[in-house]
Formats: structure tokens, C-alpha cells, sequence
């Protein structure tokens, strides 16, 4: 029995604003002041997360400086990209419905907090575990993410659905056992999330009460 759902929030709950290509330039440029361009190269094509991680590794003494300088500006771009964005209209109405069903709700992210709850000032009234990049080192696609998630909520895999507009969401909840909703707000095609094994694939998150 499903006993609880664990949302994604860019692009799942709220609208897309995030240019990840941009994050990942922008963090590069803070790398340059402690690495040389060549070194910065073994990381393309990896997520802005796995970067800081990768290159922390690398810099001995400067580590620490370099690890709170990238995620401090990561922090800051991501605030940016917020600044006049909203919910998707139907959220709300759907975490309360969940929540009037008794079913546990949670958000997982690689975002910082503040974005949420920037953008989602009352979220505490509709939502009992958030898990973001600070609360584990290993971010989704990582079982870490979605097991801590789990956890808190004090729930098996097979108890919750693991809801996402991303493939990543959806390997997140893979491999840790759980089912997977693709929605098809974001930035997915309904063909992607086939090819990543989505469990379901539905065109927003109203459509999750359907599913239970």
C-alpha cells in the first residue's frame, strides 16, 4: 500500500526556472581561481553537484574555501532564477488533498532550502520532510537522497512513489526500490521517462491521487 509520495520541486511542483547550463559556467568560473582550466575538463558533463564534489577532492588545503565559495554562489544563482516564480496553480490543492488522505508527503531536491521556501513561503503546512544537497553529500540519482527521504518519513520503498520531472528523479527512486512518476510539466519527453522505466507517466501531479 502506498503510504506516501516524495516530489521533486523544479519543474514538479513549481514552474522550471533553473538553466543548468548557466550554474555549471558559473561555478567553473569560481573553480579557475584554485584550478587550471585542464583540470576542470574530466568534469564536463556532469551535474554542477558532482563537480563541486569532484574538484573539492582535488584541492587539499583550498577544499574547504573552494567547497563554500561555489555552493555560496550556486545559492546565489539559484535565488536569482526564483525571483518571480510561483507554484503550478494546482499545487497546493494537491498536497492537501494528499494530506487530507492521510498520505506522508516529502520533497527532494539538489536545490538550497531557501529557494523553497522562497518560493514557497508556507510550505511547512503542506509538505513533513524536505532533503536538499545539505542534508547528504550524494544528491539524486544516489539511493543516499532518496533513502534519507525514506527514512524520515519512516517508510519502506514500496510504500512510496518517488515523483519527477527528470530521469535522475526516476533512477533516484529506482534504485532504492521505490516506484517512479514522470511528469510531463517540466522538461522530459513521455519517450525519456519510458526509456528510464518510469512506473507511471503523467501529464502533471494532479494526477498522483489517481495513482493511489
Amino acid at each position: 500500500m502506498i503510504r506516501g509520495i516524495i516530489f521533486d520541486f523544479d519543474g514538479t511542483l513549481t514552474e522550471l526556472t533553473l538553466d543548468f547550463g548557466h550554474l555549471k559556467k558559473e561555478i567553473e568560473k569560481v573553480a579557475l581561481k584554485y584550478v587550471a582550466e585542464e583540470k576542470i575538463k574530466p568534469f564536463e558533463g556532469q551535474f554542477v553537484i558532482e563537480t563541486v564534489y569532484g574538484l573539492e577532492k582535488m584541492l587539499g588545503e583550498q577544499a574547504e574555501s573552494f567547497k563554500v565559495e561555489a555552493f555560496g554562489r550556486l545559492r546565489e544563482l539559484e535565488l536569482d532564477a526564483s525571483k518571480g516564480k510561483g507554484l503550478y496553480p494546482y499545487t497546493k490543492g494537491v498536497l492537501q488533498r494528499l494530506k487530507d488522505l492521510g498520505i506522508k508527503v516529502g520533497i527532494l531536491t539538489r536545490s538550497h532550502v531557501d529557494v523553497l521556501t522562497h518560493v514557497f513561503p508556507d510550505i511547512w503546512q503542506y509538505v513533513q520532510v524536505i532533503v536538499t544537497r545539505h542534508d547528504v553529500k550524494q544528491v539524486k540519482p544516489h539511493p543516499d537522497h532518496a533513502t534519507e527521504a525514506l527514512r524520515l518519513l519512516d517508510l519502506l520503498p514500496e510504500e512510496a512513489i518517488l515523483v519527477g520531472d527528470h530521469p535522475t528523479d526516476i533512477l533516484g527512486g529506482q534504485v532504492v526500490g521505490m516506484k517512479t512518476a514522470g511528469v510531463l510539466a517540466g522538461r522530459t519527453s513521455r519517450k525519456a521517462f519510458e526509456e528510464a522505466g518510469a512506473t507511471y507517466i503523467i501529464e502533471d501531479i494532479r494526477g498522483i491521487p489517481d495513482l493511489l
